[in-house]
């Protein structure tokens, strides 16, 4: 599967980087011990383009003008991961990543089905495999990416999500019209090893 194609993509774009973040729980190697730290103390220690390669990408995403940004979908009960994820969105925000929240109650159950992704300028769309414990197992660019340049639009339509700046994870704010509809259908390659 293609991950070093994904990843040199946030080069190569020209107007914006997009992801549909759907998952509770992601296991990230060297993270642990971040994610435990977290736990004991209630915050997490500040990234910077010195010490973190995502902020790095975000803060060069930015310099040439162009967006990224996520929709993160919460499910409760709430999982560790997702109070460590929120912890450190300020640094991602300040970097100048757009970073959105959807509660998964207010998706139609039909959004199950839907994987992480990333989507580059409606041209380019990557698919994000994970197993069952949130380990990262590749990614895999699809043929027919006007359903993914879909569910971009379905959820970036105003009212569908919170920014984090202002999403409390232990409050849910009054925050939509109500029920996401269903996505539309997704032509996906399967996971190839």
């Amino acid at each position: 599967m293609s991950a070093e194609e994904l990843g040199r993509m946030y080069d190569l774009f020209t107007d914006y980087a997009w992801r549909y973040e759907g998952r509770d729980l992601y296991t990230v190697e060297g993270e642990q011990e971040r994610i435990d730290a977290f736990l004991r103390s209630g915050s997490v220690p500040r990234k910077t383009r010195h010490n973190n390669s995502w902020i790095r990408i975000v803060e060069d995403v930015r310099a040439r003008n162009a967006s990224i940004g996520r929709v993160r979908v919460v499910g409760r009960p709430l999982t560790d991961y997702t109070r460590f994820e929120f912890a450190a969105y300020p640094d991602n925000i300040a970097a100048g990543e757009d970073v959105q929240v959807v509660e998964r109650e207010y998706l139609d159950p039909a959004w199950s089905a839907v994987p992480d992704f990333w989507l580059f300028d409606d041209a380019t769309a990557f698919i994000q495999h994970f197993d069952d414990y949130g380990h990262f197992l590749g990614a895999e660019r699809v043929e027919h990416i006007a359903p993914f340049v879909e569910i971009r639009r379905m959820l970036t339509e105003p009212g569908r999500t919170v920014s984090a700046e202002h999403y409390s994870l232990d409050s849910v704010p009054q925050q939509r019209r109500g029920r996401v509809p269903a996505p539309p259908l997704l032509h996906m390659p399967s996971p190839s090893h």
